[in-house]
């Protein structure tokens, strides 16, 4: 049950972000668009890496590979959000 759940939440991070996109303007190229999935569904593999060793019992080994790799997953997104969904600049003068 909580794989469908984590599979919902990641299609409706990728709507929202469709939309916010839309309403912001935007233009995003295809690579952009590449690295984005490629970044929710290592996302969603992190969490089902996390939940996947709590379910065998093994604490402390989802507390160390979710520590690992969150933080690749939270620097991706950062990196993604710093230089592929920046408005654009406009001119003030």
């Amino acid at each position: 049950m909580l794989h469908i759940i984590i599979g919902a939440l990641i299609v409706g991070s990728l709507w929202l972000l469709v939309e916010y996109v839309q309403k912001q303007s935007i233009q995003v190229r295809g690579w952009g668009w590449v690295l984005t999935v490629l970044g929710v569904l290592f996302a969603a593999f992190v969490v089902e890496v996390i939940y996947g060793f709590l379910a065998e019992g093994a604490a402390m080994a989802a507390l160390v590979m979710g520590v690992i790799l969150g933080f690749v997953a939270v620097v991706w997104g950062v990196l993604l959000g710093r230089f592929v969904f920046k408005p654009a600049r406009r001119n003030s003068l």
